[in-house]
């Protein structure tokens, strides 16, 4: 009877250590993929969209053409008031 005991306590040792494994098993495959997908967008982001410093240099360089063009009207119109057949 104590043999019994032993092999079936082993066998239930056994069951538990063989799910614990495949559990544990399954998160870290999860986690890798997780890792991997996260990797590959980070790489995606970088390729894809304009960094905070490459985006202020074109607000500026945008800016600067705007201001361009009210000093060229401004000018056309210090000329149409002073022309003299208004």
């Amino acid at each position: 009877m104590d043999g019994t005991v032993l092999y079936i306590g082993g066998a239930i040792a056994t069951a538990f250590g063989t799910v614990a494994w495949w559990a544990v098993r399954s998160v870290h495959a999860r986690q890798n993929d997780f890792e991997k997908d996260l990797a590959a967008y980070k790489l995606h982001v970088a390729e894809t969209y304009v960094t905070s410093n490459e985006l202020g240099k074109a607000i500026d360089a945008f800016n600067r053409s705007i201001d361009a063009v009210f000093a060229k009207l401004e000018r056309i119109e210090g000329k149409l008031d002073t022309k003299a057949d208004k």
